[in-house]
């Protein structure tokens, strides 16, 4: 009876840890889908310049504070092994 019951803790902590990773997947896809539209409206509406070297403004700044939120997000993706739970993502526009 100990075995089953052990093996139930551990069947539920594996899905605690896989809802947990869901989470935080959610919440990471969520933060890089709003930089990723604000990079566009930047590009867009204010015509930040995508050059790394280009004339500081306050368009380019924003732009490389952003560029830079997405790398530490798409860090944090790879870290919980993003691939396999983004495979049933419907919602993402990206391929």
């Amino acid at each position: 009876m100990l075995r089953r019951e052990a093996g139930q803790a551990d069947n539920d902590r594996m899905a605690d840890d896989t809802a947990r990773d869901r989470a935080i997947y959610q919440a990471l896809k969520a933060a890089d889908e709003v930089a990723a539209a604000l990079q566009a409206h930047l590009l867009e509406e204010h015509q930040a310049d995508l050059d790394r070297d280009a004339v500081q403004n306050s368009s380019t700044d924003s732009f490389k504070l952003l560029r830079q939120a997405r790398e530490r997000l798409g860090e944090g993706l790879r870290g919980i092994e993003a691939a396999g739970i983004g495979e049933s993502d419907e919602i993402s526009l990206r391929g």
